[in-house]
């Protein structure tokens, strides 16, 4: 009699509430904070990023900036924000009075059981002022 007590206890009591679905729960919201805890900082540092790349094509569009010029700063912010790129990964295109960037990258992550890469593509553009 005390067995099946003890084992009813565990599995469910009276109530539908048992020690294995507040486990399971536990071991969820566990993976969850994991999870959060790795991808926030990589999408905080994508948004912030792909934000200052939309004042960075505004502002090359008004200064009438050389191409060398925008890639030198795109690496600059890219290190502000802690994001690692290549000059490869940046494309500026000119055309119809506009500049168009896009930048590509990717940010491994690594979860506990396995690693996996997030690929980003940011694109911006703008007109390019006139004289």
């Amino acid at each position: 009699m005390i067995k099946m007590k003890f084992k009813a206890f565990y599995l469910h009591n009276c109530q539908g509430k048992g020690l294995l679905g507040c486990l399971f729960f536990l071991l969820l919201l566990t993976a969850a904070i994991i999870v959060a805890l790795k991808l926030g900082p990589i999408y905080y540092a994508n948004f912030n990023f792909e934000s200052d790349l939309k004042t960075e094509t505004s502002r090359a569009g008004a200064h009438f900036l050389d191409n060398e010029t925008i890639i030198k700063d795109i690496l600059s912010l890219a290190k502000k924000n802690e994001i690692r790129i290549k000059k490869e990964d940046i494309k500026i295109d000119r055309y119809a009075g506009q500049i168009h960037i896009e930048v590509s990258y990717s940010v491994p992550v690594d979860f506990i059981l396995f690693e996996r890469n997030l690929n980003f593509k940011l694109k911006a553009s703008s007109f390019i002022g006139t004289l």
